[in-house]
Parts: C-alpha cells; sequence; structure tokens
C-alpha cells in the first residue's frame, strides 16, 4: 500500500467502511508511517470532539409540515401510454433484446476464483502467524520435506542474493488442491508462491493480477500452477517470477 493510496483511504478506514483485507493493508502502514498516523489521530481525535462537546439543536415540532404546506404543489403527471413501438416490438423482438442482455452480462469480467483464493490465504498466513510448517532457508531442506508430504516436486530456489531470501515452506490448499506454499521476503514484505497440480496445459505465460491491493502472477511449468503473491510492487513481483522460471 503506497503513501498517495493510503492517504486517499484515510477517511473511508476511520468510517469503517473497508473490508478486513484493506484494513488489515492500511492498519500495517499507518503503524509504519508517521505522517499518515498522526492525521488519523487527528481526525479520530477531531470526530470525537464533535461527537462529544458540540450543541445539538431539535427542531421545534410541526416545521417539517410547515415547510411541506409551504411548498407549491406539482401537477399529477398524466398517466403514460403504452409506446406503439414498444408493443409491437413482437415476440422475436423481445427475444433478441433479451439475449442481447444476456450476451453482455456474460462479456461483463468476473474476478479470478483463483486470484481471490491465494489471497485470501496468503492473508490469512499472516493473520494466524502460520507462514512455515518448515522454517529454513536451506532449499535441499525445504524441497525434500515438501515432496514427501505432497504428490508434487514444485521448484525451490534460494534467491537471496537477488533480494528475495527464502524463508521457509508450508502445506496449503487452493481451490481445494493440496499445495505447496514457498515463503520469501522482499525487504519487510512478505511473498507467498503456491504450486499445485490442477488440469491445465503443460505450459502457460505468466498472468499478472491485482486484487485487495495484492499483486498476482499466475503462469505454468512443468504440469503445475504456480501463482506468486505479495503487496509488492508489480515489476518486483515479476522479477522476482523471471527468478523463479530461469533454468
Amino acid at each position: 500500500m503506497n503513501h498517495q493510496r493510503a492517504l486517499t483511504l484515510l477517511t473511508a478506514y476511520a468510517d469503517g467502511q473497508l473490508g478486513p483485507i484493506r484494513r488489515m493493508l492500511l492498519r500495517r502502514h499507518y503503524d509504519r508511517c508517521p505522517a499518515c498516523l498522526a492525521r488519523l489521530e487527528a481526525l479520530q481525535t477531531t470526530r470525537e470532539a464533535l461527537r462529544t462537546k458540540m450543541a445539538v439543536h431539535r427542531a421545534p415540532p410541526g416545521l417539517a409540515s410547515r415547510i411541506a404546506s409551504a411548498l407549491p404543489r406539482e401537477p399529477a403527471p398524466p398517466p403514460r401510454q403504452p409506446s406503439r413501438l414498444v408493443w409491437g416490438f413482437g415476440a422475436s423482438g423481445l427475444a433478441g433484446a433479451l439475449a442481447g442482455v444476456a450476451l453482455t452480462l456474460m462479456l461483463v469480467p468476473s474476478p479470478d476464483p483463483l486470484v481471490s483464493d491465494v489471497v485470501a490465504d496468503h492473508v490469512r498466513s499472516m493473520m494466524a502467524d502460520h507462514l512455515t510448517d518448515v522454517l529454513t532457508s536451506d532449499q535441499h531442506t525445504v524441497k525434500p520435506w515438501l515432496s514427501a508430504r505432497l504428490p508434487l516436486s514444485p521448484v525451490v530456489k534460494d534467491l537471496a542474493p537477488e533480494g528475495f531470501p527464502l524463508v521457509g515452506g508450508r502445506l496449503d490448499y487452493v481451490q481445494g488442491h493440496r499445495a505447496a506454499a514457498l515463503v520469501y521476503r522482499r525487504a519487510k514484505h512478505t511473498i507467498n508462491l503456491f504450486a499445485f497440480a490442477a488440469k491445465g496445459p503443460e505450459e502457460a505465460a505468466p498472468s499478472l493480477h491485482t486484487r485487495d491491493g495484492f499483486n498476482v502472477i499466475t503462469w505454468r511449468m512443468d504440469g503445475l500452477t504456480y501463482v506468486a503473491v505479495s503487496d509488492v510492487e508489480a515489476d518486483q513481483l515479476k522479477d522476482f517470477v523471471k527468478l523463479v522460471r530461469a533454468n
């Protein structure tokens, strides 16, 4: 969550108008940003003062009825007549119109359920403090541990020299599939890399998505589905994926 976006959402955060994922991201930003935290505290203090100290004056009885009686009355609109064009449309024309509406609705993009699922898994792993089942940066320990418990052998690399150190791994579920979750760091950010076996092509190029302030990249490699999710900048996550995919 960048600073400008956090400032834009500050009022909505104070009003409780945001969902739990976005509130968590903003809370993390505010805790680390003295400027945003000061603005949030000032806003909350002002609102509390207005709520508790500002005088409240009630409207006198009958004010609403006096205002209503003083306003000019609008004439009632004439009854609407059915349009000949509408009535003459015919069953076939109506069916065509309905088909057009259905087609329009079908063309409206819907959120990718895979992206939604992995973002929820990513957030849950941090909120529940369950990032790893095996806590080590040794790829030769993490890979055998996962392979012994899953019917797959995911790519596991130590990318510390490139700025993405391996933290460990854990078992997880993605859309009902048992999955390996590899945990990496980028500065203070967490990257979850999921790998699981699902029907699909042997290979598929990376595809970038965004959801609730997170960047998500999906691809297929060696018959497995891989998904990287984090709140790092999209370009940094792309660099991470390139390193994972490199031979």
